[in-house]
Order: structure tokens, then C-alpha cells, then sequence
């Protein structure tokens, strides 16, 4: 696989007069003009927001917090608590990775972005507020809520992604990704000190009232953070003539199809998304159950819990920042597979670390801090480079989609 060139700054010629004779189905949705570089630094700390903003849901509820109540409290007495978290997961990942292109192409279509991250972000709020209502034993009701919640975080992802070809040049989508990355470490921080004196005696049944408490906490913190982007992200896309006789959805499956058959006409992307996916699951691996591991393998008692996961949005932000900067002067490839490289060492290390070696494994965990952030956020520009600006998110949707197979698998 190698860096993509740089697109040329002119626009490609006029066509002919007699391509004005092809239908609308078969015409490509016409290019955004090019958007004024550099962005407004106003437009790009809003954008950035959203990470900061959403980064709350996958530190809390997916990784520290509600993962451990769920294996210890809901699922209390239950053998395959693991096995019901992992299924959910796989679940809601499952539901993304079907419908992500279709919506993405929908989206460009529609000149509808903001519109649809808007609905992802409130949904995602409205479900995450309902898992306060997972009481100790209520599985179905906890995996249901989750399952939701899920979906909408994952398709909110995957539409903010599809804004960076419109704020950043090719050149500069490492350090664009990596401020936006940076950023949300640093809100996932925040909202997991806002959550301390709920789970500061334990995350149990004998302290679930206020576990559960840590949902509404972090909904709000969702909505509240996220409202600079609704605000002040701008949709430059205009909604396009549907062809004669079709709905959104439909333009939506055709459009996909197109992209489909095109893909050849790509082949680095196609090679990469291939590399992103089997990466892409050893890091959803350590993202679900990393909490679980930490308490029933090391011994973490929860206040070390939250110390550890604390350092490790801190060096998955330096990771993301300083990798940002080092991509867009050593490319792409070469920031990925240093990342790799890194990834092996932690995971082998974690392979074989004694019980209870909780320095080596705060050692460990700080590494694959630095890696997790440098290797989203390399990732995501990539893909953003190879995006066309008139079709960002329906390219972006097939990058949800392979994130999400790599999670469900």
C-alpha cells in the first residue's frame, strides 16, 4: 500500500456536450466547489466538539463504567456475562454495518450531513439517559437500551468523520484528525472525573443507584458538549435532483452500488480497508472488555480503575496529537505501521503478564494509550484523503462499515 498523491488543485475539464444525454441515474452527484483553506479555526474547533463530545460514551459506558456494571450488577449471578456484553456489542455493530453506506450515500445525496448527524447525536443522548433504567437483573431492558445507544453513537462517528475532506487539504488531514482525536481523549477525561463520586465506593450492586446515575450524567454531557457543532458546522453540500421515479433510499442503494463497482478504480482504499479490518479487531477487542480485564485479571479495585483509564486518555491523546503531526510528514503507511508495531508489543505483553502485575500492566496500558490514538486518527485521515468531498460520506460509511464488521466479528 502506498500514500495517495495529492489531488490536483484544478478542476477536472468540462465533459462533452453529449454526456448533458445521460440519465440522472447514472450522472455522479456534481463536486462541492473547493471548500476556502484553511478552514475557519472556528468551523475546525467545532468539528472537533463532536469527538470531544462523544468520547464520553465510549470512555463511561462502553469501556469503564457501565461494561463492569453490566458483567457485575445486571448480569449478577449469570455465567455468560461476557458473552451478553460482547453480543450486544456485536449487535448494534452488526445494525451499522448494513445500513452505514446506504445512509452515508443517502446523506450526500440529500445534502442532509448535519441533518443526520443531528438525529444520531440526540438519539444516542435520549437512549443513553434509558440505561438508567437497567436495574440489577434487567438483562433484556440493559442489552436493548445499549444496543440503541450503540447504533446511534456509531452512525454519529461515521458522519462527523465525512466533514474532514471539506475542512482540511490532503496534506493536512493527519493534524486536522489528530486535534480532533486529542480533543476527545481530553473530553473522555473530563466526563469520567464528572462520574467519580458516583462509582468512587464501587462499581456493585450495593452501590447501583448511583452507577446508574453515571448514564444521565454523561447524556447530558453529550448533549451539552456537542452543541458547538450542531451550531457551527456548516453543511456546503446542496441537496441533489433525485432521478425520475426513485426515493432517497433507493438513490441510496444505487449510489452505493456505484461506489461498488468503482472500487476497482481505488484499489489503495480497497487494500487498506482490507489492513483496517483485521487490525481494526484486535483494537475492539481491547475497547470492550480492557475494564473486565483490568479488574478480574489484574485486580484493579475501581479507584485504580478510574487513575488507570484516566492516564490512558491522556497518552491516547498525546498519541493522536504528536502521530497527527508526524503523518502529514512521514505519510500515511508509514504512521500506520508504526502504530502496528506498537499494537503487537502491548497485546503480546498483555499475553503474558502475571496476575496481578498491575505496574506492568499500567505500563502496558499507557503504550496502547499512545497507539489507539495515533492509529484511529491515521486511519481516519486516510480515508478522508482518498474521499472525494462530493461523496465524504458515503465513502466514510463504507469505512463505519468495516470498523463495524471488525468490532461485531
Amino acid at each position: 500500500m502506498t500514500d495517495p498523491p495529492t489531488p490536483p488543485v484544478n478542476p477536472p475539464p468540462a465533459p462533452p456536450a453529449e454526456a448533458a444525454s445521460v440519465p440522472p441515474a447514472a450522472a455522479p452527484p456534481p463536486a462541492l466547489p473547493a471548500p476556502p483553506f484553511p478552514a475557519p479555526r472556528w468551523e475546525i474547533f467545532s468539528w472537533c466538539m463532536f469527538d470531544f463530545a462523544n468520547s464520553s460514551f465510549t470512555t463511561v459506558i462502553v469501556t469503564v463504567v457501565f461494561s463492569v456494571y453490566f458483567a457485575d450488577v445486571v448480569c449478577a449471578g449469570r455465567t455468560d456475562a461476557d458473552f451478553l456484553w460482547g453480543l450486544a456489542n456485536a449487535l448494534s455493530q452488526g445494525v451499522v454495518l448494513l445500513t452505514a453506506p446506504i445512509v452515508g450515500a443517502i446523506a450526500d445525496y440529500s445534502g442532509a450531513k448535519k441533518r443526520f448527524l443531528t438525529v444520531s447525536w440526540l438519539s444516542c443522548c435520549v437512549f443513553t439517559a434509558c440505561l438508567w433504567f437497567a436495574e440489577p437483573g434487567a438483562v433484556l431492558l440493559a442489552m436493548g437500551f445499549f444496543i440503541l445507544a450503540n447504533i446511534a453513537y456509531s452512525a454519529g462517528e461515521n458522519l462527523t468523520a465525512s466533514f474532514l475532506p471539506e475542512l482540511a487539504r490532503p496534506e493536512d488531514m493527519g493534524k486536522v484528525s489528530g486535534y480532533g482525536w486529542a480533543w476527545g481523549y481530553m473530553g473522555g477525561l473530563l466526563s469520567l472525573a464528572l462520574c467519580i463520586p458516583l462509582i468512587r465506593h464501587g462499581i456493585d450492586i450495593g452501590h447501583s443507584d448511583d452507577v446508574r446515575l453515571t448514564c444521565l450524567v454523561i447524556s447530558l454531557f453529550f448533549f451539552l458538549a456537542a452543541l458547538p457543532t450542531i451550531f457551527g458546522l456548516r453543511e456546503r453540500k446542496a441537496p441533489q435532483p433525485l432521478p425520475s421515479g426513485r426515493g432517497y433510499v433507493a438513490t441510496g442503494f444505487s449510489e452505493v452500488g456505484r461506489t461498488l463497482r468503482g472500487i476497482r478504480h481505488h484499489p489503495e482504499l480497497a487494500k487498506f480497508l482490507g489492513v483496517f479490518l483485521t487490525y481494526n479487531c484486535g483494537i475492539a477487542i481491547v475497547v470492550y472488555f480492557a475494564s473486565i480485564f483490568a479488574k478480574s485479571e489484574i485486580g484493579l479495585t475501581p479507584i485504580e480503575q478510574i487513575l488507570f483509564f484516566a492516564l490512558l486518555q491522556i497518552t491516547s491523546a498525546v498519541g493522536a496529537f504528536v502521530f497527527g503531526f508526524l503523518q502529514d510528514r512521514m505519510g500515511a503507511r508509514t504512521t500506520i505501521v508504526v502504530t502496528l508495531l506498537l499494537w503487537i508489543a502491548v497485546v503480546s505483553g498483555c499475553a503474558v503478564i502475571p496476575a496481578g502485575s498491575k505496574n506492568l500492566f499500567y505500563l502496558l496500558g499507557n503504550a496502547a494509550g499512545l497507539a489507539i490514538g495515533a492509529s484511529q486518527s491515521a486511519a481516519r485521515a486516510l480515508v478522508g484523503v482518498f474521499s472525494p468531498p462530493s461523496r465524504s460520506a458515503e465513502y466514510f460509511g463504507f469505512w463505519g462499515l468495516f470498523w463495524k464488521l471488525s468490532s461485531a466479528i
